[in-house]
């Protein structure tokens, strides 16, 4: 059993077992790598992968979006957070930005952090930021109810990968980085064959020292395969198919 303590950015882990052993690790808070103040913004370029009318085929858009911490609110549990608003723009940013959607990010102590996105709690990250920590992003979500729309959610533990590491994007390489691995998951298994069903559920999410979010590549696809008469119908992607790839651009 692991007991968990933290004071200033010390983790003290006592292990409980065959005797008593006491480690000290140097662990970055969790602000480090999602720093929150009102005025911060983060520019992204978004593609967003849809399927074409009727499922037969996929698109790829492609846009210019904006994150900004305008406002420090209370959330819905009487918490301190910030109201995080998002404007889009097109690819090159040579439109006008126009509102597009609204966040709430908390910050919950120094245990975790939650991101509120289309009235979806997600626990974006947990301490102790350590390489191969593991915890469940989607705790907060509803993904086991028979008709939740979010069932292919459920179960996803997220993991610290490359903590500390470069990772590049854009073309620019950020020196310090962690990585939240997410899920790879391919239901069943094997190559893509468009006679049987398939399903798709990928994600990952890159945060650099100093900025926040810098990467995410979220995937979740559904294949439908086609069906024989009566009622023929062709293979299509099912509603609510998509991927999203967030790469950073500028940000203050």
């Amino acid at each position: 059993m692991k007991k968990w303590m933290f004071a200033s950015g010390i983790a003290l882990i006592t292990l409980y077992g065959c005797g008593e052993k006491t480690i000290g690790l140097n662990v970055p808070p969790l602000e480090d790598y999602f720093p929150m103040a009102v005025g911060k913004f983060i520019t992204y370029r978004i593609d967003s992968t849809i399927p074409t009318q009727f499922g037969a085929d996929t698109t790829v858009r492609s846009y210019r979006v904006r994150d900004t911490y305008n406002a420090e609110i209370t959330d819905g549990l009487g918490r301190k957070a910030f109201r995080v608003f998002r404007s889009i723009s097109n690819l090159a940013g040579t439109n006008a930005y126009t509102p597009n959607n609204t966040f709430t990010a908390t910050p919950v102590g120094t245990q975790w952090v939650e991101w509120m996105e289309n009235n979806l709690r997600f626990m974006k990250l947990r301490a102790p930021i350590e390489e191969g920590f593991r915890w469940k992003g989607h705790s907060f979500i509803d993904a086991t109810s028979i008709n939740s729309p979010y069932r292919y959610l459920a179960d996803w533990e997220f993991e610290y990968r490359n903590v500390g590491q470069p990772f590049t994007v854009g073309g620019k390489t950020f020196p310090n980085t962690i990585t939240v691995f997410q899920r790879d998951e391919v239901l069943p298994e094997g190559p893509f064959n468009p006679n049987f069903y398939k399903q798709w559920n990928y994600g990952i999410e890159v945060y650099a020292q100093g900025i926040g979010l810098i990467y995410k590549n979220f995937d979740h696809k559904v294949w439908q395969p086609p069906s024989e008469p009566p009622g023929a119908r062709p293979g299509y992607w099912e509603d609510g198919s998509y991927r999203v790839v967030l790469s950073i651009i500028d940000h203050n």
